[in-house]
């Protein structure tokens, strides 16, 4: 039995041993004049100051264990889901509490091959993620569309020349008629357009915008390449999974078509589709971007190109005589 000086004792012992070890060719007797420079390690060990923090920890709670038991077909599937897509990090993985596995699952699955979606509530378990592959959605919905006002610049002025995939619905919504120029949810669209080339500009898009095919074949291998895949995202047409799917969709179950569920053909193939929906991406970004350089002047040239008439490209000229002069 050892009384509470003897145990500190130890403890002292065992922590000048450490530092020895720690600092191998230092003998702690030596005079100090005698010792050489220590090399710098890592901290001593204090064997029973770690021995209490293991008993303070406690063992696993019985909700634990009942909740593994629960869970195991859960369990399993998930072991061997790792095993299939990630076996070197099989032990990092497992070693996370039963909560938090599927998230650390999903951060190495999208290093390593297309990103998953991550934007998950609490409810989100290992059997949520084996039911199917929670791909990241980047389809362009309708909360976008209404949400137009946070894009940049060039997105606005994209956006404005593309027909709406939702506007007959707007436009019911609206209380406007079929044939009536005001084309509903696009006239703000058109509006905050104006504000960044000129109202002038803007009446020479379509009331109804352009359809992708058409923008396709106009802008295609051209200064605007991009336009092309930029209308197709916006009416969720690019046939890409990543591209057309869209985040509501997702949240509320509405996913046309099955699920997706993990196979290794099925994996594969997310794999190019991710890869064709970042080049898309890309592209679409890029004409964005060209669109905010020189704004005015490179719309212009935009709608010269897409009316086939390039005495648009020219700014209107009004004559000497029609200025107007400072009076006084």
């Amino acid at each position: 039995m050892y009384d509470l000086e003897m145990l500190r004792w130890l403890n002292e012992q065992a922590h000048f041993r450490a530092v020895e070890l720690a600092n191998k060719d230092v003998s702690l007797s030596a005079p100090v004049a005698e010792k050489p420079k220590a090399v710098v390690k890592a901290p001593p060990v204090f064997p029973l100051s770690v021995l209490g923090r293991k008993l303070l920890g406690g063992p696993p709670s019985l909700a634990y264990y009942v909740e593994l038991l629960e869970q195991g077909d859960t369990v399993i599937g998930f072991r061997n889901l790792v095993r299939e897509y990630l076996p070197e990090y099989e032990v990092d993985i497992l070693a996370e509490d039963l909560h938090t596995r599927a998230m650390r699952f999903m951060r190495f699955f999208s290093e390593k091959f297309f990103p998953l979606y991550e934007d998950m509530n609490e409810g989100f378990t290992t059997a949520s993620l084996l039911s199917n592959i929670p791909t990241r959605p980047m389809g362009f919905s309708e909360e976008s569309y209404h949400a137009f006002a946070d894009f940049r610049p060039g997105y606005i002025l994209a956006l404005s020349l593309v027909e709406s995939p939702w506007d007959q619905e707007l436009m019911d919504e609206a209380g406007v008629e079929d044939g009536d120029p005001m084309q509903g949810g696009r006239v703000p669209i058109l509006e905050a357009a104006s504000e960044l080339v000129g109202r002038a500009l803007i009446r020479l898009i379509p009331d109804e915008g352009w359809a992708p095919d058409r923008l396709h074949y106009l802008t295609d291998d051209t200064e605007f390449e991009g336009l092309g895949d930029f209308a197709d995202w916006v009416c969720c047409q690019t046939g890409l999974y990543h591209l057309d799917t869209q985040a509501s969709s997702i949240e509320m179950g509405l996913m046309e078509g099955e699920p997706m569920p993990w196979t290794r053909d099925n994996v594969e193939e997310l794999v190019g589709d991710w890869q064709q929906s970042a080049d898309i991406w890309d592209s679409l970004h890029r004409f964005a971007l060209l669109l905010e350089q020189d704004p005015e002047s490179t719309f212009r040239r935009l709608l010269a190109l897409l009316h086939d008439n390039q005495d648009i490209v020219l700014p209107m000229v009004i004559p000497k005589e029609q200025l107007t002069l400072p009076l006084g």
